[in-house]
């Protein structure tokens, strides 16, 4: 296909123009691809470290719903028998126990609060019944039940940290 001037046909330079753009198209789209795979493993890889991170926030919050829950169900479990020389401490299996005296025409009862077998548990009892801990309702897994009282103001304290309780049965002195 050489003329005879030595020059080549017009028809090879449009070969070889032919196949360096294809040539470019194939690597453009080799750059497309591999742009395309980078894409697609930065939203996986987000997607992972945002699922592990919603995961963690959502065990902390559980543990957190956990800890208030079991803590309110002892403030609100002494709101609930707050009357005038309602407060008393008694003595658990295992430490002190925070008694709520109820009395009615039918008798003197008490809600019982203490320690037992890694729980906090709650008794609900006639006044002069001795402790019975197996009958117990348990309130809250805990290692550690505490309570003090100053000035109105019963501070209860387990686990799952402290909450206080300001009696209204204390306001006014009566």
């Amino acid at each position: 296909m050489s003329r005879a001037d030595g020059q080549l046909p017009l028809s090879v330079f449009g070969a070889r123009a032919d196949a360096a753009a294809s040539e470019r198209k194939n690597l453009d789209g080799f750059f497309s691809v591999a742009l395309f795979m980078v894409f697609i493993v930065v939203v996986l890889v987000a997607l992972m470290v945002g699922t592990r991170i919603y995961s963690r926030l959502n065990a902390q919050q559980n543990a957190i719903d956990s800890s208030r829950l079991s803590m309110n169900l002892l403030v609100n479990n002494v709101r609930a028998n707050d009357a005038l020389d309602a407060i008393e401490v008694g003595q658990g299996p295992e430490g002190d126990a925070l008694v709520l005296v109820e009395r009615l025409r039918s008798g003197t009862y008490e809600t019982r609060i203490y320690l037992y077998q890694g729980h906090v548990v709650e008794e609900y009892a006639v006044a002069a019944k001795p402790y019975a801990p197996e009958k117990a309702t348990p309130i809250v897994p805990s290692e550690a039940f505490s309570f003090s009282f100053e000035d109105g103001l019963l501070t209860i304290t387990t686990d799952a940290g402290s909450a206080e309780v300001a009696l209204r049965s204390v306001r006014g002195g009566a």
